[in-house]
C-alpha cells in the first residue's frame, strides 16, 4: 500500500471511527436510561446519566477516531498481528480489513462494558449479549475475524515454509482440516448456546399486558426485551454456518468452544472466591464479559485473557486502595483491557506462550494454576484491606 492510499485509509477509517464513536455514544445514553429502573438502580454507585454528556460527546468522538486510525495502521497497514514474510488466507487484503474491523467492533462492545462497570459497578446483559451475538454472526460471515497464528509447513521437495493461518478451537486451520457439515457440529453448538442463554441472559419476558397490544406494540416491547428473540437468531446462525460446513463451522465451533470455557473459568473462580471470602467476589457480569470474549477471539486467547486480567485487576487494586482508600473496585474494566491487549499483541503473546495448549494435561495444569492464581490474588487483596483499614 503506497503513500497516499494509507492516508486515504487512515483518514478514512478516522471519519468512520468517530461516526462509530457518536452512534455509540447515543446507544449508551438510550440503554443507561431504559435500565435505570432495572439494574443500574439497585446500584449504590448510581450518578446521573445525564450528567455532563453534551460535554463527553466530543471526546467519544475523538476517542472513536483515534481507536479506528490506531488499529487500521496496527493490523492493516503494518501487519501488527503476523510475522513478517508469511503468506496463507489470514495475511490477504480481505482477511486484514474484516479482521480490523471485526475487532474494532469487538472493542467498542469492551468500551462500552468497561465504562459502565466503572460508573455503576454492574455489567448489564444489554451491553454483553449484542456482543455475543455479534461475534457469533462475525464468526459465521466473516470467519476471517479469527486471530492468526503462524505455522511451519511441510512441502514436497523443497524446504519448509512458514505459513499464517486462522486460529480455531484444534489449532491451524488448514484447507485439509476444515470439518464438514454435521448434525453432531450443530448439536454441540446449539446445546452450549442454549446454556449460555438460559444461565448468562437476563430473563426478559414479554408482559401479560402487551398481549392486548397490536402487533407493532408487541414488536416493539420484543425489541426491548430481546431473550426470545436472541435464542431464535443464535440457533439459527449456528444451523447455517452447519449448512455450508467448511471454514464458517469451523469460526462457530470456535466461537462456542470459548464461550463455554471462557465462561465457564469465570464461573467456577466465582463460585470459588465468593466462597472463600464469604460473600461475592465477582458479579455475573463478569461471567458474561467473559463469555463474550471467548465467542470473539476462541478459548486460547480467552485463557491468556483471564489470566493477564489477574494481574491487572491486582495492581489496579492495590493503587486504587493506597491512592484513594477504595475497598471494591470493579473487574470488568481489567477483563476489557487485558482482552485488547492480548488481541492487539497477539503474535508475540502466541509465540511465547503457545506451548501450554499443545498438551492436554499441561493445559490442565496451567488452568487450575490460573484460578488459584486468582484465589491467591483475591486473598492478598482482603489481607491487605484488612491490615491497613484499621491504620488509616
Amino acid at each position: 500500500m503506497n503513500g497516499s492510499a494509507t492516508v486515504v485509509v487512515l483518514a478514512l477509517s478516522g471519519v468512520a471511527g468517530g461516526l462509530a464513536g457518536y452512534i455509540l455514544n447515543r446507544c449508551m445514553s438510550w440503554l443507561l436510561e431504559e435500565i435505570r429502573l432495572t439494574e443500574i438502580s439497585h446500584s449504590s454507585h448510581v450518578q446521573d446519566s445525564r450528567e455532563s454528556e453534551s460535554q463527553s460527546i466530543v471526546l467519544v468522538i475523538l476517542l472513536g477516531s483515534a481507536t479506528a486510525v490506531g488499529v487500521v495502521w496496527w493490523e492493516v497497514i503494518s501487519h501488527g498481528l503476523l510475522v513478517q514474510n508469511v503468506i496463507g488466507p489470514s495475511t490477504t487484503t480481505t482477511a486484514l480489513f474484516l479482521r480490523g474491523g471485526g475487532h474494532l467492533v469487538f472493542f467498542w462492545f469492551l468500551a462500552a462494558a468497561a465504562w459502565v462497570d466503572i460508573r455503576y459497578r454492574v455489567i448489564p446483559d444489554v451491553i454483553t449479549t449484542p456482543g455475543v451475538i455479534c461475534g457469533l454472526v462475525a464468526m459465521a460471515i466473516f470467519p476471517q475475524v479469527l486471530l492468526p497464528i503462524t505455522a511451519v509447513t511441510e512441502r514436497s521437495f523443497a524446504a519448509a515454509s512458514l505459513t499464517a493461518d486462522f486460529l480455531v478451537a484444534w489449532g491451524p486451520l488448514n484447507s485439509s482440516r476444515a470439518i464438514t457439515s454435521s448434525w453432531p457440529h450443530v448439536v454441540i453448538g446449539v446445546v452450549v448456546f442454549i446454556f449460555w442463554w438460559v444461565a448468562c441472559t437476563s430473563r426478559w419476558t414479554i408482559k401479560t399486558s402487551v398481549r392486548s397490544q397490536g402487533v407493532v406494540q408487541r414488536a416493539i416491547q420484543c425489541m426491548k426485551e430481546p431473550r426470545s428473540i436472541v435464542f431464535v437468531i443464535g440457533v439459527a446462525i449456528l444451523f447455517i454456518a452447519n449448512l455450508y460446513g467448511g471454514i464458517r463451522l469451523a469460526a462457530t465451533q470456535s466461537g462456542m468452544i470459548g464461550l463455554a470455557i471462557s465462561a465457564g473459568i469465570v464461573w467456577i473462580t466465582r463460585a470459588g472466591a465468593s466462597a472463600a471470602l464469604g460473600r461475592e467476589a465477582m458479579g455475573m457480569g463478569d461471567v458474561t464479559l467473559m463469555a463474550m470474549v471467548g465467542i470473539w477471539l476462541g478459548w486460547q486467547p480467552a485463557v491468556l485473557t483471564f489470566f493477564l486480567a489477574t494481574f491487572i485487576g491486582l495492581a489496579h487494586g492495590l493503587i486504587q486502595f493506597f491512592l484513594h482508600r477504595e475497598n471494591e473496585l470493579p473487574f470488568g474494566p481489567s477483563l476489557c483491557l487485558a482482552a485488547v491487549m492480548i488481541t492487539l499483541f497477539w503474535q508475540s503473546v502466541w509465540s511465547r506462550f503457545s506451548f501450554v495448549f499443545d498438551d492436554v494435561v499441561q493445559l490442565g495444569t496451567v488452568l487450575i494454576l490460573v484460578v488459584m492464581l486468582t484465589a491467591i490474588t483475591l486473598f492478598i487483596w482482603r489481607w491487605v484491606r484488612e491490615k491497613i483499614r484499621p491504620m488509616a
